[in-house]
């Protein structure tokens, strides 16, 4: 008895040429939303990336009270801070501060020699000029301080920073504490996200 061989089955389509343009647009789409939250999750866990919000004015209009922001500190990873960056820090060591977290912007960076006159910034001798939303800055001293010791002619020492607030007559900044040690500094406030009126990357 003679039997005939079956034709061989047609290959089966692999799923990749299966899925349609369309279809791999759709998975990237939905992956894409959960690969953005793992990648908050880890930064959250290195402590690269956190939520803040500050109770006082002292850095007004950049940062208000009842703003909810983002501090970042991969920035950090590859550079030094800058002068302008406004920056989250502990306040290890500063002997006229509680333990805290604070956040103040950068105005003088190691080694640099910095003097404020007449509501103007200058550093190694030369104008600097910070703004933020509403313009330039004006380092006026807060009211009824007369009779203290504030610093407004200092060299930064080596491997610190002085930090001032954008509100200057309602800040206690490094004119009244002094420099800010580079270990002390967490990360650099990047981005508003509370309230909506607000959203968008902080100056």
């Amino acid at each position: 008895m003679h039997h005939e061989t079956p034709p061989p089955l047609p290959p089966l389509p692999s799923a990749r040429s299966s899925m349609r343009r369309g279809d791999k647009v759709l998975v990237g789409v939905a992956l894409f939303p959960a690969g953005l939250i793992a990648a908050l999750i880890v930064l959250r866990l290195c402590g690269l990336m956190r939520p803040f919000a500050v109770p006082t004015g002292t850095m007004t209009p950049a940062v208000s009270p009842g703003d909810r922001f983002m501090m970042e500190g991969i920035s950090y990873l590859s550079r030094q801070p800058r002068r302008g960056d406004i920056v989250i820090f502990k306040t290890d060591g500063i002997a006229a501060l509680p333990p805290a977290l604070y956040v103040k912007r950068v105005a003088g960076e190691p080694g640099d020699h910095l003097r404020i006159s007449e509501g103007k910034l200058f550093v190694n001798d030369r104008q600097v000029c910070l703004s933020n939303e509403a313009g330039e800055i004006i380092y006026n001293p807060p009211p009824l301080t007369e009779g203290l010791s504030i610093q407004t002619d200092v060299k930064v020492p080596n491997g610190c920073y002085f930090v001032l607030g954008d509100n200057s007559t309602n800040s206690f900044d490094s004119r009244f504490w002094g420099s800010v040690p580079r270990g002390n500094i967490i990360g650099r406030v990047s981005f508003c996200y509370w309230p909506l009126q607000r959203v968008g990357f902080i100056k």
